[in-house]
């Protein structure tokens, strides 16, 4: 088999948690390429002005618009802990009457709606405050902040995975694993499933893992009955998972062709 050239392999855009990252080396372990570094909110953005082929883009954004992707069954990131931003408290949860949140931070702010209504009994008003941090705590009671906020004495850390865990017992599918329509080829998207779906734990802690398997699936469509019967989806869709079962492309050399030429241009 001749060794592929990879220059012109995949750029995968992934999060800038640990084990986002990890996600990110699976698949240039499968295709070659380089791993860049977004926020989940720019995630597809960076699939649709091409400066990523792979992205791991947030459930919410794939359940509200899943023509705008192609998925790789099974791979994605799901688990008990957030990846991605949690709740700053710095008043009684009983107190809190406002969250400030950045606006571009859509998943989160819903997901932390829906623990606070749902968990908690509480219905804050969210109030958008562009690139949100601790410093919203000290006017609006709490705010949404990144995963790795160095929490000061005297606020509250509450994680949002861990909260969704406990209300649903199912590990929240915090992103799936995309490209744009048409562009992720069978054989790609068999390998990326088979390599999440034999991958360990990507932080060791047991909080996250990069398959849909197990619970993961079922966490996923926990998300999108809950976003269903809140209004948040007028209808729970079909996704656009790769075809990778009874194909007929599984000559040996296919992936060291694709990863040669790169992946399809897509839609």
């Amino acid at each position: 088999m001749p060794t592929p050239d990879r220059s012109a392999a995949a750029t995968v855009a992934v999060w800038p948690h640990p084990a986002a990252q990890a996600l990110g080396r699976l698949v240039t372990g499968v295709i070659g390429g380089e791993v860049r570094t977004v926020e989940p909110w720019a995630a597809a953005a960076a699939l649709a002005d091409r400066t990523a082929d792979v992205a791991l883009v947030p459930s919410l954004q794939v359940l509200r618009q899943p023509d705008a992707f192609s998925l790789v069954p099974g791979a994605g990131l799901s688990g008990v802990a957030s990846p991605s931003r949690v709740l700053a408290i710095g008043v009684g949860l009983d107190e809190v009457e406002t969250v400030a949140f950045d606006p571009r931070d859509g998943q989160d702010a819903l997901l932390a709606q829906l623990v606070l209504r749902e968990h908690f009994d509480r219905r804050p008003a969210f109030v958008p405050v562009e690139s949100a941090g601790l410093s919203a705590v000290s006017e609006h009671g709490a705010a949404l902040v990144p995963f790795d906020a160095e929490i000061p004495e005297g606020v509250f850390r509450l994680d949002l995975g861990r909260e969704w865990a406990d209300l649903t017992t199912r590990p929240m599918a915090w992103g799936l694993l995309a490209s744009r329509p048409g562009a992720m080829p069978p054989p790609i998207a068999r390998a990326l499933h088979q390599a999440a779906i034999e991958s360990g734990d990507p932080t060791g802690d047991g909080d996250f893992q990069l398959s849909l398997a197990g619970l993961g699936y079922d966490g996923l469509e926990a998300l999108a009955d809950h976003l269903f019967y809140t209004g948040t989806l007028s209808a729970i869709p079909e996704l656009p998972f790769v075809a990778i079962e009874d194909e007929e492309d599984e000559s040996p050399d296919a992936l060291d062709l694709l990863a040669a030429g790169g992946l399809p241009e897509g839609e």
